[in-house]
């Protein structure tokens, strides 16, 4: 994925299953126990995650006052952060960055901190929306705290065409070869097997209806699009240069990129639904700076640190005191008052099946069957 401001969505998902993880969830202990990592500084914050999402930490005065060094490690899939942590990162790394999808695996496997909601300052100004995501929390006990949000909606040129309200609307004749389509599985899938297989949960797939779903994502492809993108940020591209007009997918960030080049796009949530994502700050097991992690994420919640998340990344805030804070593009995207109007539509979706041998396609099948998709 690279750089995290290189305008894709915040989700990049390894081939794990439970026996892989417990591995090296046990591994952890081991390796902690051999002294793997250098000796730090109490005050040394060692953070994981998309670059750009440490901004909040560096913004102000922030560092130096709370008496913190810190000591950054960037990622390019989420995959590098559970990939660390198993292989001995927890009791070494003190916070990180996490697709929400991913918290159940990680508390699962007893690689992240259950959150000391008492020691949070500015937990109670999170929209509840995202804080009660069951997702993030086990047994009553919250693992990984909200830390911008966003949905995966139909973005299209208001310029050109009328607002569509339904996905099939990017498959009509008039639109041939101006439909833009991102490399994004998670999104694709989400978006496209409600509509193929009629599903209500597209993370639940059997392989019948995940073939269908692919089979149907090939002919996008080849038969409508414009040519598929690698990234959000080339997609924005080709609208900005007038190639497309409407999307297969999108997403709602699009509408500030596009805006910053000097183009006004609009995106609607059509009538089948869109997916909705989270990006989440989580505490490994054995942080060993535990008081400045806790220092780190209430910083990076903060109305102020909201800002710098909603300005530098062009990404929506998840505290309600940042709201004013933000311009006017990003409170027209996020649309901040309406967001259980939103929710209505946006849905957050369960991981996929780890295991095989139940009815639903695991995710190493899913992967397999988007080569295929991708190949085509």
């Amino acid at each position: 994925m690279g750089e995290r401001n290189d305008q894709r969505p915040p989700f990049s998902f390894p081939s794990l299953n439970r026996r892989t993880l417990m591995m090296g969830a046990a591994a952890t202990g081991a390796l902690s126990l051999a002294g793997l990592g250098a000796a730090r500084a109490a005050t040394q914050l060692a953070w994981m995650g998309w670059q750009g999402y440490d901004d909040p930490l560096k913004a102000g005065s922030f560092l130096k006052d709370a008496d913190i060094e810190l000591a950054t490690t960037y990622i390019s899939s989420n995959e590098e952060v559970i990939t660390k942590l198993q292989a001995g990162g927890a009791g070494q790394i003190d916070l990180i960055t996490i697709y929400f999808g991913h918290v159940p695996i990680l508390s699962g496997a007893g690689l992240v901190e259950p959150i000391d909601e008492a020691k949070l300052p500015g937990i109670d100004k999170v929209f509840p929306q995202f804080l009660n995501v069951e997702t993030i929390r086990k047994d009553g006990k919250l693992y990984a705290v909200p830390f911008t949000w966003g949905t995966l909606s139909m973005v299209y040129d208001p310029g050109a065409i009328a607002a569509p309200t339904s996905w099939k609307d990017c498959l009509k004749d008039e639109f041939k070869g101006k439909v833009a389509m991102t490399d994004d599985i998670t999104g694709l899938i989400s978006t496209w097997a409600p509509i193929v297989t009629g599903t209500k949960t597209p993370t639940r797939l059997t392989m019948d209806q995940l073939k269908q779903t692919i089979d149907f994502l090939i002919t996008i492809k080849k038969e409508h699009a414009r040519t598929f993108s690698p990234s959000y940020g080339e997609s924005t591209d080709l609208f900005a240069r007038g190639e497309v007009v409407i999307s297969a997918i999108g997403w709602d960030a699009q509408v500030g990129f596009a805006a910053a080049k000097g183009k006004k796009l609009a995106f609607v949530m059509p009538q089948e639904g869109v997916m909705a994502f989270m990006d989440t700050l989580a505490i490994p097991r054995g942080a060993p700076h535990l008081d400045a992690a806790y220092k780190a994420l209430a910083q990076a919640i903060s109305p102020e640190g909201q800002k710098v998340i909603a300005t530098n990344l062009t990404q929506a805030v998840i505290n309600s005191d940042a709201v004013p804070l933000v311009d006017d593009v990003n409170r027209q995207v996020y649309r901040y008052d309406a967001l259980d109007e939103l929710f209505k539509l946006a849905r957050f979706n369960p991981f996929w099946p780890l295991e095989e041998g139940g009815e639903f396609a695991t995710f190493d099948q899913v992967q397999e069957e988007y080569q295929r998709f991708l190949k085509a």
